[in-house]
């Protein structure tokens, strides 16, 4: 590869998808029917690796979808009985609301600052019977930490379901699954792999809740993509090449705690490096809602450093939406070779110095 990609998505994929690529075309399974026993065997083998990996409970039902987006319809579509509440203090999070919103008029949005931690039982109080948060918000690097997602857990009501959006965490962060009924992500960020794929995980809770619905009127229903679930196939022609991607790289993946402790390790080296600089800030002042995953900071003519790091073969990501002109954003994923961590750090510390 001749440039290092720090770009926060797509990002850099695993170094070793060429080999796999291959691998790949040459077994055959690029042309196999989807429903076909070869196409299912993979998906069966795809879902195993997955649950130990990223330590997803037996009795969650793992669907493969196209993209994180499609999530946000499906959730609203097939499992909103009359309103759902969006918590966001970020683009993404603002988007989900929106798009809610239109497809059902008496969902809200529930507004949050970015150094504020969510407030919990405001947002549980809505009385929404789907609480969606971004646990990740890749916009402006920000989290919602695990103990609120606990705490929403504690509150909510007994028919409220939650959704979590984990674009930019999922594969890189150890997160208790048990702790939420609607878990989705794209592929591209922490699981290293190309866009064009996600991964839709939903607790008997939001299995039972979208039967009692039965709203199979949809392209995307959810009805249809558990019962294809079931069969390990997908509601439609699936990214046959990204599930066996995914179906490698978690193979050889050491599992996501190994993964969360390296990419904490990783952060902690950025952060104090951050701290010593007087023209590199943090666009987050509070360290406790900072991402680890997406580390987004401030500086002077963002472009003139891209501009320079671009032509050492760093890519570094713009700032998004209202801190497009103002900040830059660095991916801390899994993909990412601490060697190629040191040479940003090195090319930061002369571009600063």
């Amino acid at each position: 590869m001749s440039q290092i990609s720090f770009y926060p998505g797509p990002s850099r994929i695993y170094s070793n998808a060429t080999e796999y690529i291959y691998e790949a075309y040459m077994s055959g399974i690029l042309s196999a029917n989807h429903r076909s026993e070869d196409f299912m065997t993979l998906v069966g083998e795809t879902k195993q690796e997955l649950r130990e990996k990223l330590l997803i409970p037996s009795d969650y039902t793992i669907a493969f979808v196209s993209s994180a987006t499609e999530c946000w319809e499906i959730i609203s579509q097939s499992l909103v009985r009359n309103s759902s509440a969006i918590a966001h203090n970020g683009s993404f999070g603002q988007k989900w609301a929106g798009l809610a919103s239109k497809i059902d008029s008496q969902s809200t949005g529930i507004e949050f600052g970015l150094n504020e931690a969510l407030p919990v039982s405001q947002f549980v109080a809505t009385k929404a019977d789907v609480l969606g948060i971004v646990q990740n918000e890749t916009s402006n690097g920000t989290q919602i930490a695990q103990g609120l997602i606990q705490q929403i857990n504690k509150e909510k009501g007994k028919d409220q379901l939650v959704a979590i959006d984990v674009t930019s965490s999922l594969g890189g962060v150890a997160l208790d699954l048990s702790q939420g009924d609607i878990w989705f992500a794209s592929v591209q960020k922490c699981l290293g792999l190309p866009a064009g794929l996600a991964l839709l995980i939903l607790s008997p809770r939001a299995v039972d809740r979208a039967a009692e619905l039965n709203r199979d009127d949809q392209y995307n229903s959810l009805v249809k993509v558990i019962a294809n679930s079931k069969l390990n196939q997908t509601h439609c022609t699936p990214n046959t090449l990204g599930i066996y991607l995914l179906q490698r790289t978690q193979n050889f993946s050491k599992g996501v705690k190994y993964l969360d402790n390296k990419l904490l390790q990783r952060y902690e080296i950025l952060s104090q490096f951050v701290d010593q600089q007087k023209d590199l800030n943090w666009l987050i002042d509070e360290p406790s809602v900072r991402s680890s995953t997406v580390l987004a900071l401030t500086v002077k003519n963002p472009e003139k450093l891209k501009k320079a790091a671009l032509s050492k073969g760093i890519v570094i990501g713009s700032g998004y939406g209202p801190w497009k002109t103002s900040s830059i954003r660095i991916a801390n994923f899994p993909a990412i070779k601490g060697k190629e961590i040191e040479k940003l750090v090195k090319f930061f510390s002369r571009y600063f110095d």
